[in-house]
């Protein structure tokens, strides 16, 4: 589970607990038996500014779980706008890569025949609405990926050794003051 879920769902745990309808109801009780109207009167105070205090928070928790589920769900118009435009570029990606390596043009669009459909309005809506994370189980090996091959085509700089970067006008690694 997402580390920003896991701390929402505990805060979400401990509100409830700590306003259960048992919790509350003894504590008032327990107010009442003292039988000191300011100290009864204040008790229940402390327990209505206490629940006002704990539904600000629920609010929060459920707009901040809020958030982070619209952040994770792709609109219809996000996904009509990636099938009309980003399949095309992959598709002639993945024909280029296959050309440049001598592979059969065939296997790479039967993988794009394939990956097309699942990039239908209605698919993608269904696989979101049973809990299917896109933008998790694609997006972030899909920017993985991109960046292992940009790095493997990129050449070794010599200049640069390990993580160092080369010394400037002045001796020290670094910007050259530019």
């Amino acid at each position: 589970m997402d580390p920003q879920l896991q701390t929402l769902a505990v805060q979400l745990a401990d509100t409830a607990i700590r306003n259960t309808a048992g919790s509350i109801a003894d504590r008032i009780a327990a107010a009442k038996a003292r039988k000191r109207d300011q100290e009864t009167i204040a008790e229940l105070e402390e327990i209505v500014y206490g629940l006002v205090s704990d539904k600000s928070e629920l609010v929060q928790i459920a707009q901040a779980y809020e958030e982070e589920l619209v952040a994770q769900r792709i609109s219809a118009d996000d996904i009509r706008y990636i099938s009309t435009n980003f399949v095309p570029l992959v598709q002639k990606l993945i024909k280029s890569a296959a050309d440049s390596d001598g592979q059969d043009g065939r296997v790479a669009q039967e993988m794009i025949d394939l990956i097309q459909p699942l990039l239908s309005v209605e698919t993608v809506t269904v696989l979101q609405l049973i809990g299917f994370n896109f933008r998790k189980a694609i997006g972030e090996p899909l920017t993985e990926l991109v960046s292992k091959l940009i790095l493997s085509k990129a050449k070794p700089d010599p200049t640069l050794v390990g993580d160092k970067l080369p010394p400037t006008r002045g001796g020290r690694p670094g910007r050259s003051g530019k």
